[in-house]
């Protein structure tokens, strides 16, 4: 049993703040959260006046398999790469926790390995981020990442159905029994004409993917590029949309789109932590404007870093996508929701991305107030995770005060 006191908590959906309170956590659960909530005797208590207390963050599109950049020889950086691998990436897993990620959903890993990563983490074998799994993903002979990274039709990490009916046996495999993925990703993007095209998802084939999915109340998440990929897939009824690319609205979201998008309530991840860093100036500030036009219009966003391309550090990107969304013209407590509570949502996972008793105990602690200055993300000072003390910082910076004065 843990007590979290003097801080202020953001608790419920609207992340709203309550002050001079009392974070109670026993079990792996928050067991109260107030301002005159009583601390039992013997109960270990941590004051922390100053510091605010929010749900951990949430990554809602990660791969853990792909090694991170290194410096160094390739044949150095192959071998950690597979060490890496064989321990369950051990520096993602502490790189994730140290910047108050207590949650990620893996978007396309092997689904053998990335099942038992999952086991391991939930039985507390591994610490680490929460984890939500997709698997393998669905994608089509000539689609990502068969035609653009050469992945095998039969490798762990893809799904090729050849018609319907083989989709609905795929997706029934992965989605039932006693080990069912989280979410069900797929590919339907037809790339850049001016690059390289690629083929989409037969109609029929995503339609099956998508029905069956449903019924086991499992989420369908979509990479997607092109305007004409957005209106089949909403034709189809996923759920959520992953990525925003210069192909897709950059002059403006159609009308009858953006209005489907909102009416049918399908979240965009536009993972600005990943064009961020590949494109020109001018086109991120439109990219960010359709991001703006989406949130006024009432469209659900949700923070997603990509973390495991190049240019996307774990746990580190997330803080960035949520720095980036807040460019984009949300509000600092819009931005945080969209790695917490909005995120939890769009997931379809009650009891995580939101503080109030009866809630996971993944928490994190930071000094300052997130929701007037987003850099206090960077000020992590505690993480819990399932109620577990993973990050403890407050020695150091009772030293560092002492040390000031």
């Amino acid at each position: 049993m843990l007590a979290l006191t003097g801080v202020t908590a953001l608790v419920c959906d609207g992340l709203s703040p309550c002050e001079k309170a009392t974070v109670l956590v026993e079990g792996g659960r928050v067991t109260a959260v107030g301002p005159d909530v009583p601390v039992p005797p013997g109960v270990g208590t941590v004051d922390l006046p100053g510091h605010t207390v929010l749900p951990g963050l949430i990554d809602s599109h990660v791969h853990l398999g792909p090694p991170e950049p290194r410096g160094g020889p390739k044949v150095l950086g192959r071998a950690r790469a597979v060490v890496g691998w064989m321990r369950h990436q051990p520096g993602k897993r502490r790189a994730f926790l140290r910047h108050g990620v207590t949650t990620v959903c893996s978007l396309g890993d092997d689904d053998t390995w990335i099942r038992d990563f999952r086991h391991k983490v939930a039985t507390h074998r591994l610490t680490g981020p929460r984890l939500l799994v997709a698997g393998p993903i669905f994608t089509s002979p000539g689609g990502h990442p068969v035609a653009t990274a050469g992945a095998r039709p039969g490798a762990g990490w893809v799904r090729v159905p050849r018609d319907p009916a083989e989709a609905r046996e795929q997706v029934e495999e992965l989605a039932s029994g006693p080990d069912p993925v989280d979410v069900v990703k797929v590919v339907h993007d037809r790339g850049d004409p001016r690059r390289r095209s690629l083929q989409p998802l037969d109609e029929a084939i995503l339609r099956a993917i998508v029905e069956q999915a449903h019924r086991h109340g499992r989420k369908v998440v979509a990479h997607w590029g092109t305007l004409d990929d957005l209106a089949e897939l909403l034709a189809c009824g996923v759920d959520v949309l992953h990525h925003l690319e210069p192909r897709g609205p950059l002059a403006g979201w159609p009308a009858r789109l953006l209005d489907a998008m909102v009416r049918g309530g399908v979240a965009l991840a536009p993972t600005l932590a990943v064009t961020d860093a590949l494109l020109d100036e001018d086109t991120k500030t439109l990219l960010r404007r359709r991001v703006a036009e989406f949130h006024e219009a009432g469209g659900t966003l949700v923070a997603a870093s990509d973390a495991g391309m190049p240019s996307v550090p774990s746990g580190g990107g997330l803080i960035r996508d949520i720095a980036l969304l807040a460019a984009s013209g949300l509000t600092a407590r819009d931005a945080v929701a969209a790695a917490t509570t909005a995120a939890a949502r769009t997931l379809g996972v009650p009891g995580l991305g939101v503080l109030r008793p009866g809630s996971a105990a993944d928490l994190l602690v930071v000094a300052g107030d997130p929701l007037t200055d987003l850099g206090a993300l960077r000020r992590v000072v505690m993480v819990l995770r399932d109620g577990r003390v993973v990050i403890d910082r407050t020695k150091e910076r009772q030293d560092a005060h002492a040390a000031r004065h």
